[in-house]
């Protein structure tokens, strides 16, 4: 069983580089799925009350399974997209990666770790964090750009080359701008992103089935077919199925 997920926003200061502190426990073993959904996160583990570890989560481009054990829990600090690398020098290097936190930014992470190790609540966590973060160099062009993206309701067409086009810069700076931050193309960051969206509204639904063609349109995709393609390349199953599977999951 998964305890309730929590989450909870961080200072005014941060809340361009940081959607949310999280944290969630484990009474029993379970395994759990996580979808891509576009951020790099640290992520603080503890097994029966005993620290475990601070880690460096990549962003994700497909799936991940994973195995809990019992009496496992997690506190984890989930940067906006393409904004940890403001924070951990290399984080875009890390696509599909998780590497331990003190390998990117040195003794700073058994600091961070001790200091976690301490506190209980999210809330207490949440307060460290925000004391500890601090961006590297001062907000620049690419912060702008990627909180532009991830801002845009980017759909299938035109919504992308209108991010661009609104930013004022060339597609090939702002692509490379991208790349530096996110390390993953605009292009690709937005179908994430638009999968993210489209996920969510999956999860809250409240009808049986709904009009998968109609669904797919209100979320930027081309038509049906379009979207359940891209929603099994990072899902690893269709919508219906992923429906079915929440609704097991509250059962």
């Amino acid at each position: 069983m998964v305890a309730a997920y929590r989450e909870i926003p961080p200072s005014a200061r941060l809340r361009r580089y940081v959607e949310c502190y999280w944290s969630q426990s484990r009474e029993e073993a379970s395994d759990q799925i996580v979808l891509p959904d576009g951020c790099v996160d640290i992520l603080f583990s503890r097994s029966g009350g005993e620290p475990v570890g601070l880690a460096t989560v990549g962003l994700m481009t497909t799936p991940l399974k994973l195995h809990g054990a019992p009496a496992q829990s997690y506190f984890g600090v989930r940067f906006r997209p393409g904004m940890a690398s403001s924070f951990i020098p290399g984080a875009e290097m890390l696509t599909d990666e998780t590497r331990p936190l003190d390998d990117l930014i040195g003794s700073a992470a058994q600091h961070m770790l001790e200091r976690l190790a301490e506190l209980d609540s999210l809330e207490a966590m949440g307060g460290l964090m925000d004391q500890l973060l601090r961006p590297l160099d001062p907000p620049d062009i690419a912060d702008r750009v990627l909180w532009e993206l991830e801002s845009a309701e980017v759909s299938a067409g035109g919504s992308l080359d209108q991010c661009i086009s609104q930013s004022g810069l060339s597609v090939r700076h702002f692509r490379r701008l991208c790349l530096e931050r996110s390390g993953v193309s605009p292009k690709y960051l937005s179908r994430i992103l638009r999968f993210r969206k489209a996920a969510q509204k999956i999860v809250d639904m409240q009808t049986a089935q709904p009009s998968w063609a109609d669904f797919a349109v209100a979320c930027g995709y081309y038509d049906q077919a379009h979207f359940i393609r891209e929603f099994q390349e990072f899902a690893g199953c269709t919508p219906g199925r992923f429906l079915q599977s929440r609704r097991r999951d509250l059962d």
